[in-house]
């Protein structure tokens, strides 16, 4: 894939009295900050032990910053394929990171603080939507441990395969998600009763994201773009952009709606 005129922009330096700061470093440390929000908002209720909003929000900040992380991980690959900005690369393994960090931090304050019976199996598995969590969960402790590149080092041509898990993933948290809505419409009273629901909304971000995988839909775009036919492939997936960002900006909504509720200690709770 050639070099861009962003990815040669990114390359040079920011210069400061006190010294210079690479552009690409500054731009991804910016573009990281959005994967410790939903920990921010969480921090307050874990560090004042505030049973109050770690049963009443707790699922709702961190299950759904989990699922933030994991689409932005998701979405790295198919923006480099339309955009050709590889110098966003490394996001694909922060949001990762983040994900799996999110996701075991709710599972752990799950185990200890919401009000299902069962102790903490009960807390964690005792419902089919719970146990797809966890198991989803626990798919995510060996990619956050190899997540590194001394463990891509040291399981060489095994450790592509093993970070694939992360699709596995993806399809437990649409499961997970139908589980939990029982498949029907239970949200949006006021008047937008699909993307009021958790399921629509990821499927919304799910299909752009498996349709720009798709090897001939790759195809395709590398075509055009060697064909100095840019444009045309910005207005061919304009429509997935434009799905994507709906049902995201709903996650998101929600994610900043319930997550400030949490941080001021007065949860709203479903």
């Amino acid at each position: 894939m050639p070099r861009t005129a962003v990815d040669t922009w990114m390359e040079q330096d920011f210069v400061f009295p006190a010294g210079t700061l690479r552009k690409r470093s500054a731009m991804l440390l910016l573009l990281r900050l959005p994967a410790l929000v939903p920990l921010f908002f969480i921090s307050r209720g874990i560090l004042t032990a505030s049973s109050t909003t770690l049963n009443g929000a707790e699922a709702d900040v961190l299950g759904t910053g989990s699922e933030i992380c994991l689409f932005l991980a998701l979405l790295v690959t198919p923006a480099i394929t339309v955009t050709r900005q590889r110098w966003i690369s490394p996001l694909r393994r922060w949001y990762g990171i983040m994900f799996a960090v999110t996701a075991i931090t709710d599972a752990t304050t799950a185990s200890i603080t919401t009000s299902f019976a069962g102790g903490v199996f009960g807390r964690l598995a005792g419902h089919s939507f719970l146990f797809v969590g966890l198991t989803a969960v626990l798919l995510a402790v060996p990619l956050l441990a190899t997540a590194n590149n001394a463990a891509q080092r040291a399981l060489g041509k095994y450790w592509k395969p093993l970070q694939r898990m992360t699709y596995v993933i993806w399809g437990l948290l649409i499961v997970h998600l139908a589980l939990l809505e029982g498949f029907g419409i239970e949200h949006g009273d006021d008047g937008d009763p699909v993307f009021h629901q958790r399921l629509y909304q990821a499927l919304a971000c799910s299909i752009p994201l498996v349709v720009l995988r798709l090897p001939p839909v790759r195809r395709w775009i590398a075509r055009q773009q060697k064909a100095g036919r840019q444009r045309l492939v910005y207005v061919a997936v304009l429509p997935l952009a434009a799905l994507f960002v709906l049902g995201f900006s709903f996650i998101v909504n929600e994610e900043l709606f319930k997550g400030m509720a949490a941080f001021t200690l007065h949860p709203i709770s479903d």
